[in-house]
């Protein structure tokens, strides 16, 4: 147990948000000339699909230009030792902003964890944003990690240090959701209000999110973030045993588009997974099994895949190492995905069974659960 397994502007003078800017960002940076040649990486969100760019170091400066639809939370990742973008962003040298159509100077002096930002209104005010919160979620992860690669692993005690340890940032994490749902509350207007619902949400009941969620500004509402929230909501009432399941259309591997509503009149479990994603690989062989057993007397499997554009190559890749025969769809869009938002897909593995009248008849059968379920259905 050597990780955290915890996972898983001035405010009052917020700016007002502009969604539609037309001048792009543009990123300018420096870095010790000693720095020249190793590279810097970008990632964000354009367009509802993730999005990266790179550059190397030179003469001490870098920079990023570019546009977003709308201000989003983006990710910068420094490679001093050219060891690849990977392995930096592993050990931590990775800095998160909020993203907007505005001019950014960043100071690199020995990490980018420490740089400097300045000229960004919207950087100031996510800023004052974690003040008020307490402190940015990976801020947070990244110490719990380090306290516990300090345990030694042989200690006697190490269990119940790694305990300690885990209660200890659990404790945090919860003070941040009480202080993220009451500044929801009290900053209706702000942006952030919504990245604090979507982090609370993961803790707490939806019924006690939505409220405040309804408080919002209509243009607050509006934002790609905020609406997948709201999908969540509905998804909660609307998506369970006995209800019709929500119809989508994706597009296979060949670019054919699929829909939901194709498999009328036999049943389909809807399957949502991941190339990435270690128990969806693992639990492959027994879909597989149970796929060959019932196909011929009408089960059909669509995948619907949480990859994203970097990622459809190894999509590819792991339908033809795992060896599935059944139908796959992604939009490529990762956990933007539009039918896993519709169907509030918050992790995966997760599947639905859906009968020949296109009613949700079960949810979430792996292992044996699955054999079981089946045979009842079709007899074995």
């Amino acid at each position: 147990m050597n990780n955290l397994k915890i996972m898983a502007c001035v405010l009052a003078l917020l700016p007002a948000v502009s969604f539609g800017q037309e001048s792009g960002f543009q990123i300018s940076g420096t870095a010790p000339k000693a720095f020249n040649g190793k590279k810097v990486y970008l990632d964000y969100t354009k367009d509802g699909f993730p999005a990266s760019d790179s550059v190397a170091i030179a003469d001490g400066k870098f920079s990023f230009t570019g546009a977003v639809e709308e201000p989003t939370y983006s990710r910068m990742v420094f490679d001093p030792d050219g060891k690849g973008k990977m392995l930096a962003q592993n050990i931590g040298d990775r800095l998160y902003f909020y993203l907007g159509n505005e001019h950014y100077t960043i100071g690199i002096r020995n990490s980018l964890r420490t740089a400097s930002i300045k000229g960004s209104p919207l950087h100031n005010a996510y800023v004052a944003y974690l003040n008020e919160i307490g402190g940015g979620f990976m801020d947070i992860i990244d110490a719990g990690n380090k306290a516990f690669a300090a345990v030694d692993k042989d200690a006697p005690d190490a269990e119940a240090q790694y305990k300690a340890i885990h209660e200890k940032f659990e404790a945090k994490f919860e003070d941040r959701r009480v202080k993220e749902l009451a500044f929801a509350k009290n900053n209706p207007n702000s942006i952030f209000a919504v990245d604090a619902l979507i982090d609370a949400a993961n803790k707490r009941k939806l019924s006690e999110i939505e409220p405040v969620f309804r408080k919002l500004s209509k243009e607050v509402r509006q934002l790609s973030t905020a609406r997948q929230l709201e999908a969540r909501f509905l998804a909660e009432k609307s998506v369970k045993i006995g209800n019709k399941a929500p119809d989508f259309s994706q597009p296979d591997i060949r670019g054919k588009m699929v829909k939901v509503s194709d498999f009328k009149g036999q049943y389909v479990l809807i399957d949502f997974w991941a190339s990435w994603c270690s128990p969806c690989r693992a639990e492959n062989p027994n879909l597989l099994k149970a796929y060959n057993k019932y196909k011929s007397k009408g089960l059909e499997v669509l995948a619907v895949s949480l990859d994203d554009t970097k990622g459809r190559s190894a999509w590819l890749k792991a339908i033809k190492d795992d060896g599935l025969p059944w139908i796959h769809v992604a939009d490529l869009k990762g956990w933007s995905n539009e039918a896993a938002v519709l169907y509030g897909v918050r992790a995966v593995p997760q599947n639905y069974l859906v009968d020949p009248q296109g009613n949700i008849v079960a949810l979430n059968l792996r292992g044996e659960t699955l054999h079981q379920e089946l045979a009842r259905i079709f007899g074995n």
